[in-house]
């Protein structure tokens, strides 16, 4: 029984000398991928850099970060359905890679404070991808920022606790935060491209194409409202802190929101 158990503990002390603090880049996908896709990033605790491919083909490299953890807390999963590709960083109890269902990473819920064999890995993983300029793009991390340069077929970045930056990029725009900021700068928008920034803790700054139209809403809770465009002060809002109205023709939706910060937009090449 003693030499089962030395065996035993000689085998866990060898497994906690593999562990330590670490960094892999244990990752890399590429695939060409057809115009009007969508590749949907999924991250869990890390950030998503995304540019613009010089083709038509996708590449995706996925970095891990560890101090206490292991290398093996995170494993990346790609799943295709149809023209949707789902990339995903998955931790124990992450769910499925797939539409709907992701969980990202998993702390566990009250009662695992109490088990012996309990163990939340602080391991990270970074996403960085090349996504072709006709390609749509769909990125969210819970903790973490997305930095989004060039891709113009549309865009939804999402995070819980990170800025948002999406740089020279057009198609319908959907830029999410709770605790960060949102950074715009959008090339030219079709008729129909939608603009929906949001954050509750952090300021938005939007730079627009000056022919931009559509019904703006922009509004704060707690901070002021800027507008190089013509939107009217609304009558409901308190003032400096609501501008909705119509500018031109268009139907496209242009709406701001944030509960305490900020709200600034620019005319495209402005100086302020």
């Amino acid at each position: 029984m003693k030499y089962r158990f030395a065996i035993a503990a000689a085998a866990l002390l060898a497994a906690a000398a593999c562990r330590g603090p670490g960094e892999d880049d244990a990752f890399r996908w590429t695939n060409e991928l057809p115009a009007g896709a969508v590749v949907h990033l999924r991250d869990g605790s890390g950030d998503i850099t995304v540019r613009r491919a010089t083709g038509q083909s996708v590449v995706v490299n996925g970095t891990r970060r560890w101090r206490k953890g292991r290398a093996n807390d995170i494993r990346f999963v790609v799943n295709q359905v149809g023209n949707d590709y789902y990339v995903c960083a998955m931790w124990s109890g992450s769910g499925k890679c797939g539409d709907g269902g992701y969980r990202g990473k998993q702390t566990g819920g009250f009662l695992t404070m109490f088990s012996l064999f309990h163990r939340v890995s602080d391991a990270t993983a970074d996403l960085v991808a090349e996504v072709p300029a006709n390609v749509v793009l769909d990125a969210r991390t819970t903790n973490g920022s997305l930095q989004i340069e060039g891709v113009s077929a549309g865009v939804t970045a999402r995070t819980a606790n990170g800025g948002v930056t999406a740089s020279n990029v057009s198609g319908p725009l959907a830029l999410v935060t709770t605790n960060g900021d949102v950074r715009l700068s959008a090339d030219s928008l079709s008729q129909s491209d939608s603009i929906h920034l949001t954050t509750n803790n952090g300021s938005i700054h939007a730079e627009l194409p000056s022919s931009v139209e559509g019904a703006f809403d922009l509004s704060t809770v707690n901070g002021v409202v800027r507008s190089d465009f013509p939107v009217p002060q609304s009558p409901r809002g308190r003032s400096g802190r609501r501008l909705t109205g119509q500018i031109g023709a268009s139907t496209r939706v242009v709406k701001m929101r944030s509960l305490n910060g900020t709200v600034s937009v620019v005319s495209r090449g402005a100086t302020h």
